[in-house]
């Protein structure tokens, strides 16, 4: 799965469908906030514009990657407008797997995906256990399974990717569209109640924590500290 994390609706369309053509799955954002709302360790590469709207530029956003145990294994690529030679070194030095200027060559582009994505096959991260815990709630990363008071809990993929984004970000709301965004990526939202199914089924699995998964009507759902 790759992410791309830019604003030009023109670059996003043509790395989207080209990238869908040779049989990768692909989610786009405009921001880096979009991006630190999902669950970044899932994806195989983010292909970041350096100059994004809103206050997190690309550099800061590989910068937050890196410092996070859970995505510092993540590759990530600039393309970027910015074709200075200070403005290569930097990102470079910050950590970027390869730098693309636009206008690309798109074969060349796409080779040099298809290069970074083979260095950083097999690459698994350092550390062992991931996990995502709120109070006697255990969500594994890497076994994607549920313990609660000590209890397996058995979650489908889909209910394993809603619950992963809502607990990464408590007491935040995300819309129906940035969920199924997320969990049913490169599909169009035909139907938003997919969306209000998983969530009811996921409360049920949660028993006293499905409280803590609230929905305000027109703002979407969160997972909220309840008292």
């Amino acid at each position: 799965m790759i992410l791309l994390v830019d604003s030009d609706s023109a670059i996003v369309s043509l790395l989207n469908e080209n990238l869908q053509s040779e049989g990768y799955g692909v989610v786009s954002v405009a921001s880096a906030e979009d991006a630190l709302t999902l669950p970044l360790d899932s994806y195989n590469l983010v292909i970041s514009e350096v100059k994004l709207p809103g206050e997190i530029d690309g550099l800061e956003l590989l910068d937050r990657m890196k410092d996070d145990r859970l995505t510092a294994h993540v590759p990530l690529m600039f393309c970027t407008t910015l074709d200075g030679e200070n403005d290569i070194i930097a990102g470079l030095n910050a950590g970027a797997d390869d730098y693309v200027i636009k206008p690309f060559s798109l074969r060349e582009f796409m080779a040099r995906i298809r290069s970074v994505l083979r260095r950083h096959r097999n690459f698994a991260p350092a550390t062992t256990l991931r996990t995502i815990e709120y109070r006697t709630l255990i969500l594994n990363i890497d076994s994607r399974g549920l313990i609660i008071d000590g209890d397996s809990v058995s979650l489908s993929p889909t209910e394993f990717t809603i619950l992963s984004m809502l607990l990464r970000s408590r007491n935040k709301l995300f819309t129906r569209e940035e969920i199924f965004a997320a969990a049913w990526p490169g599909e169009e939202m035909n139907n938003p109640r997919l969306v209000d199914v998983n969530i009811s089924r996921l409360r049920k699995k949660l028993t006293a924590y499905g409280p803590n998964i609230v929905n305000r009507s027109g703002r979407g759902y969160g997972f909220m500290d309840v008292v």
